[in-house]
């Protein structure tokens, strides 16, 4: 008996793990957004890395505040791939909120920066204009709370500069 309920429990945890939408108490599972395509600009004495994202919005939109959770456990072998990032080795710390750039239907997400006086530096860092606050609801499951101003913005694995080349998990925050 207690192995059978072992079992169940290594399937559960399975079956949920990855990242989803939570409105009015019901949970939606994300896919990852893949970026199309990367955009160099050059200014005089910088450069900027973007990835290019497709459609000038997210299908995923709130109403002010996001709300998410994680959890984080052992993907399934067909899984692995595109759920690596919620793997056991892995952390909530792990994750950031960045913000897209609108250019006509493409969404942009800055990459990496070099200036030759200044900073550089590599991989998207967390947006500014949201505040994201986390709360550990057990044992690898996070709820993740995003409020922020209206506009587009993605849920994204920063784990060594990773930001954006995995996939992010985009949404919007509507006024």
């Amino acid at each position: 008996m207690s192995l059978m309920l072992s079992l169940l429990t290594v399937k559960a945890q399975t079956d949920s793990v990855g990242i989803y939408m939570v409105r009015d108490s019901i949970l939606t599972r994300m896919e990852a957004t893949n970026y199309i395509g990367i955009k160099i600009s050059k200014g005089f004495m910088s450069a900027k890395a973007k990835l290019e994202f497709a459609g000038a919005t997210s299908k995923n939109q709130f109403q002010k505040t996001a709300k998410f959770r994680i959890y984080f456990g052992q993907p399934s072998v067909n899984d692995m791939a595109a759920l690596y990032m919620f793997m056991p080795n892995y952390k909530i710390d792990d994750f950031g909120v960045g913000q897209f750039e609108i250019k006509k239907n493409k969404r942009l997400l800055t990459t990496a920066k070099a200036a030759f006086f200044g900073s550089s530096g590599s991989g998207a860092t967390s947006s500014d204009n949201v505040t994201m606050k986390v709360t550990e609801l057990r044992r690898n499951v996070y709820e993740i709370t995003v409020t922020g101003l209206p506009g587009e913005y993605c849920i994204m694995h920063t784990f060594r500069g990773s930001g954006g080349y995995g996939g992010v998990f985009d949404f919007t925050i509507l006024p």
